[in-house]
């Protein structure tokens, strides 16, 4: 006896194979611009805490998305970047941000010291793979604008010396000839 179907076709969650498709390609176009990749291990993290989680890092320019590790590492493969594949296992999520470098791996330290569940198991900045090590060290680095205000200022430091030098001998003129003038 052949089964007779009732009801209304209920479609599924996912959206099939083409959502999955664009994922993939969004993914890619993402891995072949200039974002900053961090992926993180969240495994032992509550969904409240996820939340919270992704809360704290928006107002930093940094986006927390979980990603399917089959659909990530396809995109790995087809934007050439796939030293992210070996990062791969586990629930993963990855931490994405095109702004400063060194304030998405001080973000997600930061939270790696308050949610120690969380652990950043390698990145992908500036073109390279780093290792969980190399974005702790990174963390450690002063931001692009301290680093730029340095830069300023021993690259101003000489020319103000100059200038007080060039300055010090029509000062000590005019001082001279104000105290003669006095007299």
């Amino acid at each position: 006896m052949a089964k007779i179907k009732t009801g209304p076709k209920v479609k599924r969650k996912g959206g099939g194979v083409a959502a999955k498709a664009r994922k993939v390609e969004g993914l890619a176009a993402e891995l072949t611009g200039d974002a900053s990749f961090v992926v993180t291990e969240y495994r032992g993290l509550k969904v409240g805490e996820l939340q919270g989680l992704r809360r704290r890092l928006r107002p930093r320019g940094v986006e927390y998305h979980v990603v399917k590790n089959s659909l990530f590492a396809r995109a790995t493969e087809q934007s050439g970047k796939s030293g992210l594949r070996s990062l791969l296992a586990g629930p993963t999520a990855v931490a994405t941000s095109t702004g400063d470098e060194v304030e998405l791996a001080k973000s997600l330290v930061d939270e790696t010291r308050t949610l120690k569940a969380l652990k950043i198991l390698g990145a992908f900045i500036s073109g390279r793979p780093l290792s969980a090590e190399d974005v702790q060290m990174l963390a450690r680095l002063p931001g692009r604008p301290q680093l730029q205000g340095m830069i300023v200022a021993s690259l101003q430091a000489p020319f103000a010396q100059m200038v007080g030098v060039l300055t010090a001998a029509h000062g000590n003129l005019v001082r001279v000839l104000t105290a003669r003038g006095s007299q």
